[in-house]
């Protein structure tokens, strides 16, 4: 049987998915399906997750994570596209962090619940995080247009 939490928690989250907006963040499980490697033998990793757009059907969310950490031993071309973010930017976040803007992912809508969202990126920053995104060399021109970032 239903109890009234759950039925409240089940709307709740169908209203946060009716309503995602580009600029929004979200704490959630990603995967080797979502491009993400999990650690110490997990199944999954909770990341934060930026949303830049979505495809046609409005299903496929496309978005950016945020490390804590940038992993030098990738190469440049992954490196140079880790935009700092801080405490002060982005206050759900524990530590100053970067935007990896090299790879664009995806994430089903199902994945983003009321108790995921951490909050927005201001408009500013979700200016240079896309611009960023573009100038990447290894975001493809098709991606940018799947997701309608221009």
């Amino acid at each position: 049987m239903t109890n009234m939490g759950e039925m409240f928690g089940d709307l709740a989250d169908q209203m946060v998915r009716d309503s995602l907006k580009v600029g929004d963040v979200h704490r959630i499980p990603l995967d080797q399906h979502n491009g993400i490697t999990p650690k110490d033998g997990e199944q999954e990793r909770n990341k934060y997750f930026i949303i830049l757009g979505f495809d046609s059907d409005g299903n496929v969310i496309g978005g950016l994570v945020i490390n804590s950490k940038i992993n030098h031993n990738l190469p440049t071309n992954v490196t140079d596209y880790q935009l700092p973010v801080s405490t002060g930017q982005c206050p759900f976040l524990h530590h100053n962090s970067f935007v990896n803007c090299s790879r664009l992912i995806t994430a089903d809508r199902r994945k983003f619940s009321h108790s995921s969202y951490m909050g927005e990126v201001d408009k500013d920053l979700l200016s240079l995080i896309k611009e960023t995104v573009k100038e990447s060399p290894t975001v493809n021109k098709k991606q940018l247009q799947i997701f309608g970032i221009s």
